[in-house]
């Protein structure tokens, strides 16, 4: 087997776990550590918040870090430092330590271990194959965000939070440590072998300027061209399937037909990253994201009609299959525009630009639910964030690719 597919697994189990737990089975958690501390809710989110605030500083370090040393070593320090970072939340013993814990261990773990790097040293691997290589390793995300929340909802039934987070840390060092221990590596030249598909090492696509450094990548117009459209992207996304239950509850859903609604965008987001990631591979990746844009928005439309469940399964079902899309579809384009020199640099400056971008959005949403009383104008509205998002890319030229 190529060395190349190895290194995929290994990403795919890395985004399995730090985006299984952090995106999909956190929030389980917050009912037990209210009740545990006595504490309100908003204490509780404080713990996201912060983690997200951090994450603003790791993703540039981490960024420079990946163009700098060895992804494999940060892999396996980010996996050791994310196992203990999970023991060190469950022996909290006030609200501000697990706080302070879980914020840390959740911005070192996505930044040393998570989507960044598993693109970063992926992209090193695979030049024609590249989006399919990234899509079927961002399935892990897909994955995870299965079987960590079920593995942690049991947890918590027989162990407590407590004793689920000291379970998941054990899981994460003798699991996923070695997995990305043995897989990645950082280069095919390590090995002796070339990128996949390609007799020598692949030359930097036309008109990029490789090793950019930080100032020269934000002072590149691509970089905001793509990261504003991004960000725009995720905000709507993220806003909007937040409040899919309520929303469906609202128009008279029970709660196992809403919970239907969130099970359709994961299964068609698995769908959508293997979709999506072979036609990044075939086709203009410019086109493929404005795709992904264009059935975000057609999702938001087909939801503000009030429909029943069956059409609204269809517009969740549009939502999924846009989302899977978007992983693979930005790192080929990051890699392309920027180079595999500069790739982790210019990722771990997009992400908080992202970041920044997506954070407004739950406050609009929210704002505009209690000042209008529906659902269905900020749904319109979102629709219409998209398509400042796809005019955003207009004047994005991507550089031709020399594979």
């Amino acid at each position: 087997m190529f060395q190349g597919w190895k290194v995929v697994g290994g990403g795919f189990t890395a985004q399995l776990f730090v985006v299984g737990f952090l995106t999909y089975a956190v929030s389980l958690l917050v009912t037990p550590v209210q009740a545990e501390f006595g504490v309100s809710l908003e204490q509780v989110m404080y713990s996201l918040t912060a983690a997200t605030f951090l994450g603003l500083f790791m993703q540039p370090v981490a960024g420079a870090m990946i163009d700098r040393f060895s992804v494999r070593g940060i892999m396996i320090a980010g996996s050791v430092l994310y196992a203990l970072g999970l023991y060190l939340t469950s022996i909290a013993q006030s609200i501000g330590q697990y706080i302070a814990a879980f914020a840390l261990t959740m911005a070192i773990a996505n930044a040393l271990a998570g989507s960044m790097c598993s693109s970063a040293v992926i992209s090193r691997w695979f030049v024609a194959s590249r989006g399919r290589a990234l899509g079927i390793a961002a399935l892990g995300t897909s994955v995870g965000g299965v079987v960590i929340p079920a593995l942690v909802s049991y947890w918590l039934g027989t162990d407590g939070w407590r004793g689920a987070l000291e379970n998941l840390a054990w899981c994460v060092l003798l699991l996923m440590m070695p997995v990305v221990a043995l897989s990645v590596r950082d280069h095919p030249a390590d090995l002796g072998l070339h990128p996949e598909g390609l007799a020598e090492s692949p030359p930097e696509p036309t008109g990029t300027a490789p090793n950019q450094d930080m100032r020269g990548i934000l002072r590149s117009p691509p970089f905001w061209y793509l990261g504003l459209a991004l960000g725009l992207l995720f905000s709507a996304y993220s806003a909007v399937l937040s409040n899919i239950s309520p929303y469906a509850i609202n128009l008279g859903s029970s709660k196992e037909q809403a919970s239907a609604l969130i099970m359709a965008v994961a299964v068609t987001g698995f769908i959508g990253k293997i979709l999506f990631g072979i036609a990044a591979d075939r086709f203009s990746l410019k086109a493929a994201l404005w795709t992904a844009q264009g059935l975000v928005a057609a999702s938001f439309l087909v939801l503000a009609q009030e429909p029943g469940h069956g059409v609204m399964l269809l517009g969740t079902s549009l939502l999924g299959l846009a989302a899977g899309g978007m992983l693979p579809v930005w790192g080929a384009m990051m890699a392309q525009l920027f180079g595999l020199g500069s790739y982790g640099r210019a990722m771990g400056l997009m992400g908080p630009v992202i970041t920044l971008c997506v954070m407004p959005g739950f406050a609009v949403i929210g704002r505009m639910y209690d000042s209008l009383g529906s659902y269905t104008p900020s749904l319109y509205f979102f629709a219409g964030v998209c398509a400042v998002s796809a005019l955003l890319l207009a004047p994005l030229r991507l550089p031709a690719r020399r594979d």
